[in-house]
């Protein structure tokens, strides 16, 4: 089910894309991109990967794309010259703001249908699932 819903999620989010100007973000691109949502100074490629749980090859891939888009950018790490940080643009943030509009639009569509209890309960139950979940590792 988590997986037919995941799914389901990834398709209301590509529709939701192809109506933007943000043509050149695939879904893939979250994996690297919404980890800097809260990192204004960046973070390392390695930190990048690990969050994602995909290998410092997928991530630089991903983050090579999101360059050459002008969404991120490479910069030296303050805390080690020869360390590099990967960064929003101005481009990147202003994605992040609208994609997290498209999460509260989707949010409020949802709650329409479902109602709004149903959709907080649901909200807790998975939450509560997910810190089950984590920990048991």
């Amino acid at each position: 089910m988590f997986r037919l819903i995941h799914s389901a999620m990834v398709q209301e989010y590509a529709r939701w894309l192809e109506t933007t100007d943000y043509h050149d973000i695939r879904p893939a691109h979250a994996a690297v991109l919404q980890p800097l949502w809260q990192t204004p100074e960046g973070e390392r490629l390695t930190a990048l990967a690990s969050t994602a749980n995909i290998t410092k090859q997928s991530a630089g891939a991903l983050v090579d794309s999101l360059v050459a888009s002008g969404y991120v950018e490479r910069v030296p790490d303050p805390e080690d010259a020869r360390a590099i940080r990967i960064r929003l643009t101005a481009r990147g943030r202003r994605y992040a703001r609208d994609v997290r509009g498209f999460g509260r639009e989707l949010e409020t569509r949802l709650a329409r249908q479902l109602g709004a209890g149903r959709l907080r309960d649901l909200r807790g139950t998975l939450d509560l699932l997910r810190k089950t979940l984590q920990s048991a590792t």
